[in-house]
């Protein structure tokens, strides 16, 4: 009984082939408690931060102050959330026109977790 240590050429292609079609996750990028996740060309999704939300505690109120089409400039507030711990403030880094708001995080505060943070998203954001 032989046994070969080499893999075939349909096991390397197979490897190989799985290997590059992983989707990968995107990377976040974090600032002022806000994360960034680029999603297309100039489309950015804008959400809460999980540091943020153990630092604040457990949030009790959420006001979302934008609507869908809504044209922001860098550093204009998006979401003010309130706690036992702080009124927070949180801003959007860029400029850019509102393509999506996540109503679910005014309609129910205690939906927002650190523990949850793809699901603590604001709002999409097309950038110029």
């Amino acid at each position: 009984m032989m046994t070969n240590s080499t893999p075939s050429f349909w096991q390397r292609l197979k490897n190989w082939w799985h290997h590059r079609h992983i989707p990968s996750t995107p990377p976040l990028t974090v600032k002022d408690g806000v994360w960034i996740e680029q999603r297309g060309h100039g489309h950015y999704r804008l959400g809460l931060a999980s540091d943020a939300l153990t630092q604040i505690g457990e949030i009790s109120f959420a006001d979302l102050p934008i609507m869908v089409d809504d044209d922001l400039l860098a550093n204009d507030d998006i979401l003010e959330v309130e706690s036992d711990k702080a009124v927070e403030n949180f801003k959007t880094p860029y400029a850019g026109t509102v393509t999506q708001v996540n109503e679910a995080l005014v309609a129910d505060p205690s939906t927002i977790s650190p523990k949850r943070q793809a699901d603590n998203w604001i709002l999409d954001l097309q950038v110029a």
